[in-house]
């Protein structure tokens, strides 16, 4: 029933070895499981080497690279590649002919008479017409005086204020000075477009000597280089006081509307005074020598 005891080709089974093993503890009820013979063990799986066959297969493939690498002939330079043949042999190889006869040198060709050199330089290109400048405008009557038309209305505030600084500059000097407001009376509108010839113009527009001088751009400039002030100064010298006619407001009241416009007559009833101007205002007889009023009615 029992083994007998001695050797035996039986192998415990190592607990800590045994992964799957299913024991648990040290009693008699697995001691068959215990003396049960192991199977053998399968030997582990041993690195590849290669055979014989493989290391012929890829010797056989290199000597053939290195053999197709060789074989190749190298490219020697063109001096090399070629070899130099001696004179001899070319003077040998070719034919002994009869020296020809030399043939007379060419006639140098007779070059074509060329025509003679012109002056290809190009002409000076004619000077530009310089453009005529405009004639000069003159305002008969205004010798010896200064006339200014402007505007006191502040409508358009950049004409007011050329209008304004063209007078501060001309009333900084001592000459006789006429002030005409186109505002105040229309008729001065009027005359300026009768002397310049055009219309649409803009104001100030200043005459010094009964001559045409430009407006407030042109007064400006004029001063800041001190040409104005030469052209200036061969007018007479006047000290310019206030009218005692007007209080140097150019105008009067109209003395047959007294600045209504309206007249009355016993057969028309009212109509519209024909004395003064728009405003109902006369030019001071003071500040305006000549019969201006007069020039208003025609």
């Amino acid at each position: 029933m029992w083994r007998p005891w001695g050797k035996s080709t039986a192998r415990i089974h190592n607990r800590s070895s045994s992964h799957s093993s299913s024991f648990s503890c040290s009693s008699f009820k697995d001691i068959q499981n215990l003396c049960v013979e192991e199977p053998p063990q399968q030997p582990l799986p041993s690195p590849r080497i290669p055979t014989v066959f493989h290391r012929v297969r890829l010797t056989n493939s290199l000597v053939r690279t290195w053999s197709t690498n060789h074989n190749q002939p190298h490219k020697l330079p063109r001096s090399l590649s070629q070899p130099v043949t001696e004179p001899f042999s070319e003077l040998q190889s070719e034919p002994k002919t009869s020296p020809k006869p030399k043939s007379p040198p060419p006639e140098p060709k007779s070059e074509p008479e060329s025509e003679p050199l012109r002056n290809v330089t190009h002409a000076p290109p004619e000077p530009t017409p310089i453009p005529s400048l405009p004639p000069p405008i003159y305002f008969p009557g205004t010798e010896q005086r200064v006339v200014i038309y402007f505007t006191s209305l502040r409508v358009v505030r950049p004409i007011f204020e050329d209008c304004k600084s063209t007078l501060a500059i001309l009333r900084a000097f001592r000459v006789q000075l006429d002030e005409r407001d186109v505002s105040m009376d229309s008729s001065f509108l009027n005359e300026l477009h009768r002397i310049m010839g055009r219309t649409g113009l803009t104001l100030p527009r200043v005459f010094i000597d009964g001559k045409y001088i430009g407006g407030g751009e042109e007064i400006r400039s004029m001063h800041e280089v001190g040409e104005l002030k030469k052209i200036l100064e061969c007018l007479p010298v006047v000290d310019r006081t206030e009218c005692h006619v007007c209080a140097g407001h150019r105008f009067v009241l109209c003395n047959v509307c007294n600045g209504s416009r309206k007249v009355y007559n016993d057969k028309a009833g009212l109509k519209v005074c024909n004395a003064c101007n728009e405003n109902g205002l006369l030019r001071c007889p003071s500040c305006f020598p000549h019969d201006f009023n007069n020039e208003i009615k025609n």
